[in-house]
């Protein structure tokens, strides 16, 4: 009986362990879960392009997906992080502030400049995800800590996010000079250089829907490994 009760009670730690860890795996899910169903909703109402329901509506699926692992989780809550403040951003640009501005020149600046902070964001928050992982998990998730092999190509679909966005906000200055100061016959050369203002949402569409195929790849990598390593343990 003794024998017994010490056996329970050095197992109760390890129970209490997986206890703890299946909850915050829920809290996670839950999280991610809820922010791509408002990435999803959100981008329906803006309807920006047809690109952005069709994004989150994949990366809603992922997370089903990655349900059981929250080093995918974690990646994918970034992305249904900044789809979502996205959408607000052009639902507003739309509704709010294009209404009362009468110049296309700076309604673009607003448009590539707000999707380029956001790119940047993106590329912060997956540079840090750390730290993310830290202030959302309270340092209380191992699996968050572990190398996930699909931030490397990650961090250069997103970077190529930043670069197009940079090259279309330039072009919208590039294109208006004589806004800037410059004489309009100097200007006017470059009026019709607009091959990332009629191409945005296509070269925007192309790393996005690449960065939602790499997410679905670490998952299949991770959820396939990670049975392997626990027998191994």
């Amino acid at each position: 009986m003794v024998g017994e009760v010490l056996k329970t009670s050095r197992q109760n730690p390890l129970q209490s362990r997986k206890t703890l860890k299946v909850g915050y795996m829920r809290s996670l899910f839950s999280l991610t879960l809820l922010t791509s169903v408002l990435a999803l909703a959100l981008a329906s109402v803006a309807q920006a392009t047809v690109f952005e329901p069709i994004t989150c509506a994949l990366l809603f699926i992922l997370v089903v997906f990655a349900r059981d692992d929250e080093n995918s989780l974690l990646l994918t809550l970034v992305f249904a992080v900044v789809l979502s403040l996205d959408a607000l951003m052009v639902f507003y640009l739309k509704n709010i502030l294009f209404p009362i501005i009468e110049s296309f020149y700076i309604e673009n600046i607003f448009a590539y400049g707000g999707q380029l902070t956001l790119s940047i964001l993106l590329l912060f928050l997956l540079k840090y995800r750390m730290a993310v992982a830290v202030l959302v998990t309270r340092g209380k998730s191992a699996s968050v800590f572990e190398k996930n092999h699909a931030e490397g190509p990650l961090y250069l679909l997103v970077l190529t996010l930043v670069f197009i966005d940079f090259m279309a906000l330039m072009e919208n200055f590039l294109r208006n000079m004589e806004h800037l100061g410059v004489k309009e016959e100097t200007a006017k050369v470059f009026w019709e250089v607009t091959f990332f203002y009629d191409y945005f949402a296509y070269l925007k569409s192309v790393p996005l829907l690449l960065c939602i195929a790499m997410l679905y790849v670490g998952i299949v990598v991770r959820t396939r490994r990670t049975p392997i390593q626990a027998d191994e343990n």
